[in-house]
């Protein structure tokens, strides 16, 4: 199942008659029942199934679609409640709901996926991150080199202070890669939001002809000042384009009231998304942080199903994955259909 990029905004259609002069005495009554119903239908189409906190989603529902829903792609984490990796489940074990609705049927069930990786990590370069830039740097690079596997998986670069640059574009060169973390050097302020939108474009630009898995690995301390999008923009455009936000916080200070807003907004990021936070408020967490992400992306479980509903609404889709008790099942909170 792919994001659709794009929504077609649905224009209210409830003008009154009146307003167009039309003098209804020179028609029938059954006439003029004809024409109320008309109008009355044409303000309740299209609407789109609720998500709480995304009101950009819910309020621009689409109203056309090119093809019907053939299949939906779903990466699932399941841990216990003291994060350890739950990876012997079976298929029976996780319940699929699509808009509270089971699916027709499972298409295939996999743990331990071995779906191709798209993976782009961020940087955050701001003045904020100065004391620790280049343990970062070195851990993310050794990150990428022992999760990439040779001619199946792809990965970006990407640095961002007030600006976004796109380092490295997709690629399995190693090398390369590292030439472009490399080449980071910290300053300026910090737009989060902003790389996270142009990460997930860059993301959607491909086009695939398999299932993925996609992944954004954002090492920052959470505080965006200089954005020209907002948070729920940013999910949103996640939401659309698959992808999963790992945010690696290099939080030190989380006592600060400035640090807990910044914490509780890349928690909204990353579990929006169906990825979660790894702490890192230390050059020790952050290399464990690395390794428990490595691990987890080796172990999640990659599932796709036929919707019961294959209407082309074009509209978000609530996704619910219930697991065993006292497991946590971690995915992204929808898709948009197409």
């Amino acid at each position: 199942m792919q994001a659709i990029a794009v929504f077609a905004t649905h224009g209210r259609r409830s003008a009154s008659f009146a307003a167009r002069q039309i003098d209804f005495r020179h028609y029938s009554k059954s006439v003029i029942i004809f024409l109320f119903t008309i109008c009355l239908a044409s303000t309740s189409y299209a609407q789109a199934p609720s998500l709480q906190g995304y009101a950009s989603i819910i309020s621009n529902p689409v109203t056309t679609l090119s093809k019907r829903v053939e299949e939906v792609n779903l990466v699932v984490t399941v841990t216990n409640k003291r994060g350890q990796i739950i990876d012997d489940l079976g298929e029976s074990d996780l319940q699929i709901l699509d808009n509270d609705r089971p699916p027709n049927r499972i298409t295939y069930f996999q743990n331990q996926t071995d779906l191709p990786l798209r993976v782009a990590l961020l940087v955050d370069s701001s003045d904020s991150i100065t004391r620790r830039f280049r343990f970062e740097l070195e851990a993310a690079g050794t990150f990428l080199k022992q999760i990439l596997r040779p001619n199946t998986d792809l990965a970006l670069v990407e640095g961002f202070n007030q600006n976004v640059n796109l380092l490295q574009p997709l690629t399995a060169d190693i090398e390369l890669l590292t030439k472009g973390i490399s080449s980071l050097q910290p300053s300026g302020e910090t737009a989060i939001y902003d790389a996270v939108t142009k990460a997930c474009q860059e993301l959607m630009r491909r086009n695939e002809t398999q299932p993925v898995r996609k992944a954004i690995i954002l090492i920052t301390d959470g505080e965006d000042n200089h954005s020209q999008v907002g948070l729920d923009q940013a999910v949103e455009t996640a939401l659309r384009a698959e992808t999963a936000i790992y945010v690696v916080s290099t939080n030190a200070r989380p006592e600060t009231p400035w640090a807990e807003k910044a914490a509780k907004a890349m928690q909204t990021l990353s579990e929006s998304t169906g990825g979660h936070i790894l702490r890192s408020d230390a050059d020790s967490r952050l290399g464990k942080a690395f390794r428990k992400l490595e691990l987890e992306m080796r172990t999640q479980y990659a599932i796709g199903y036929k919707p019961a509903n294959t209407a082309p609404d074009g509209l978000f889709h609530r996704l619910t994955v219930l697991g065993p008790k006292k497991l946590r099942v971690f995915h992204r909170q929808g898709y948009f259909a197409r």
